[in-house]
């Protein structure tokens, strides 16, 4: 069985040279970009060796290499730290850190493979039933474990040292976000001067409301004044989204402190106002927005830089806890929500529909012929058309709406505070868009169409299995009508 080694270098010329040469040599290799990638990939798989270059942002070498040899799960996988530097106290560094050996990057590579066999020899066999077990350990481990409780090493002052490390202790709460944001916004107000202050942290989950929360501080504002300094913040985050989906983003109010010493009745009136999205590839991580009454208080700084750089780590931590998360909710071949997802979706709309006597449809889809299709054109064509179908689906209807891949070729959508007349035109105008879409195997054009059935809350509709029965009913009903339509489940 081949030797797993993970390489964790921000410099992509290095990463796959060296990956080249570890590849020749028999060993499967997994790279990492930066320290925080390096730190969930060693957990994810837990490798036989890691080699980690000392100089990256964010987090360096020293400070990787101490989080996982502080951990009892990574502390006995052999680190080698390569640099381009070659001072003693740089070795000292590495070998305080817990590295088990440390070299620099113009040695040849025959010493690092040297290195690399000698503490292979020695380690002990890590079986792939080992790593699927400790990794499941580790999920639950985790918040508790990666906990960047470290120094600012050497070159910054004492209270940069310090917020740097008041800001990784909150590492600890990225998975209960209500305290995260109240123990990030005291972190500010001892840190920051401002007036209004407001975070923000998304969600891989579309479907999760958006809120800003906001701490306030020598300052009166009336509630339309905090509604203006939401849609400032949103409008500056989601300029394309939030105009059109304005109901999915909202605001909670963390503290008020001392809120009759002045007011402001108008955004204009805060002579300094940033607004900060913090985006890491293409994806708005979060954000923060700071408002004062007096001018230049927020103009670039050492702590406000150091503020943003530790923020922008929280909020990819606090993202990749979202996305793992999310990746137990969701279909990998067509990225709706799964089976799973779908009955705990049903089961609370269902009793908020009852609760409150809201409407609440559910239409079951149903694509034609898929197995003659299968058969025909093979299963890689048969995943394409799935594919292109939920997307379709998805991009058709309400964000608001639940699409889920309910089962092989079957997709089912609950459709919130949705009639049986409301659901019929945007679902009608759904199969057409299916009936017409241009799909081709090659050249070669390939008609696919969708049975559809649907099926609304009633008082004699007592539990959401009789919905989910009743969409399934009509589904069927389609299908013996000659398929490629819809049908309604009625009441006798």
């Amino acid at each position: 069985m081949k030797k797993k080694i993970l390489l964790v270098d921000d410099s992509v010329t290095q990463l796959a040279s060296l990956k080249v040469s570890l590849l020749k040599s028999g060993f499967d290799v997994v790279t990492a970009k930066d320290g925080i990638e390096g730190i969930f990939a060693a957990y994810q798989m837990l490798p036989d060796l890691i080699i980690a270059d000392i100089v990256m942002p964010e987090i360096n070498g020293y400070q990787f290499c101490r989080l996982l040899k502080n951990d009892e799960i990574t502390k006995e996988i052999p680190i080698i730290l390569l640099t381009h530097l070659n001072e003693k106290l740089d070795r000292f560094w590495g070998l305080r850190a817990g590295a088990d050996a440390f070299l620099t990057k113009d040695r040849d590579i025959t010493q690092l493979l040297e290195i690399i066999e000698k503490f292979l020899t020695n380690l002990k066999n890590i079986t792939d039933e080992d790593r699927k077990q400790i990794h499941e350990e580790r999920k639950l481990l985790t918040s508790s474990c990666i906990q960047a409780k470290i120094k600012h090493i050497l070159d910054q002052s004492l209270i940069e040292s310090t917020i740097i490390n008041e800001f990784r202790n909150l590492s600890e709460y990225v998975l209960n976000t209500v305290v995260l944001n109240k123990e990030l916004l005291l972190l500010l107000t001892s840190i920051l001067d401002y007036n209004v202050a407001g975070i923000f942290f998304n969600d891989r989950d579309d479907k999760k409301e958006k809120t800003v929360v906001l701490s306030m501080y020598n300052i009166n504002l009336e509630e339309n004044m905090i509604n203006e300094i939401k849609k400032d913040f949103f409008s500056a985050m989601f300029p394309e989204d939030f105009p059109v989906n304005k109901d999915l983003y909202a605001y909670e109010i963390f503290e008020k402190v001392n809120s009759e010493s002045s007011s402001v009745n108008k955004i204009s009136g805060f002579q300094s106002r940033t607004i900060i999205p913090i985006v890491y590839a293409d994806k708005v991580l979060g954000g923060i927005c700071l408002y004062h009454v007096e001018p230049d208080k927020f103009q670039s700084s050492r702590i406000v830089n150091i503020v943003l750089e530790e923020l922008k780590i929280l909020m990819r931590i606090r993202w990749l806890y979202s996305e793992t998360k999310y990746l137990t909710i969701t279909d990998g071949l067509t990225g709706l929500y799964n089976r799973r997802y779908f009955q705990q979706a049903l089961d609370r709309e269902f009793a908020r529909a009852k609760r409150y006597n809201t409407d609440l449809s559910l239409a079951m889809f149903d694509i034609d012929h898929f197995k003659k299709l299968n058969d025909t054109y093979g299963h890689q064509f048969g995943d394409k058309v799935l594919a292109e179908i939920a997307k379709i689906i998805k991009a058709s209807l309400r964000r608001t709406d639940y699409v889920t891949r309910y089962g092989g070729e079957e997709f089912v959508v609950i459709l919130p505070e949705t009639s049986l007349e409301r659901t019929a035109i945007p679902i009608e105008r759904l199969r057409k868009h299916i009936e017409q879409e241009d799909f081709r195997y090659g050249e070669t054009p390939v008609r696919v169409t969708v049975s559809i059935g649907i099926a609304n809350i009633t008082p004699s509709v007592v539990s959401e299995k009789d919905l989910l029965k009743r969409a399934d009913m009509a589904l069927y009903t389609a299908k013996d009508n000659g398929r490629n339509r819809i049908e309604f489940y009625f009441e006798n």
